[in-house]
């Protein structure tokens, strides 16, 4: 029962893993249709935007933010869009996933981890002996 509940611990741990990168790109090269997480840097703000906060039409990037003003005991939440035309970009950073790395680092690690276990049985069957 132990070795079943340490082997799901390890796998499940391995969902954690990943190899994630950042690319700077002109905001021209890049397709808004994509949906990966995005940085904008404007002239005077910087918007970290997941893919379901914005969307692109017509050389204008809406931007949509949540924003929270506190008075007493109250808390109200909106959302607020920004209209950030694609001229005024300085910098555009996509956050993407390196799923070849991921992949041999997940597979690393099992095949790991079985080898530990494999010495370890081997070196207790001869010591039995």
């Amino acid at each position: 029962m132990k070795k079943i509940i340490i082997y799901l611990t390890i796998c499940s741990l391995l969902n954690l893993v990943g190899c994630y990168y950042q690319q700077q790109m002109n905001p021209e090269e890049y397709n808004f249709a994509n949906g990966d997480n995005i940085q904008v840097t404007t002239k005077d703000t910087t918007y970290s935007l997941s893919a379901k906060d914005y969307r692109y039409d017509m050389d204008t990037l809406y931007a949509t933010s949540i924003k929270v003003i506190e008075k007493n005991d109250y808390k109200v939440k909106y959302k607020i869009t920004t209209k950030i035309p694609v001229k005024e970009i300085e910098k555009l950073e996509i956050e993407k996933t390196d799923v070849a790395a991921t992949t041999w680092l997940v597979v690393g690690t099992v095949l790991a981890v079985v080898a530990i276990v494999v010495i370890i049985e081997i070196d207790r069957k001869l010591e039995q002996m």
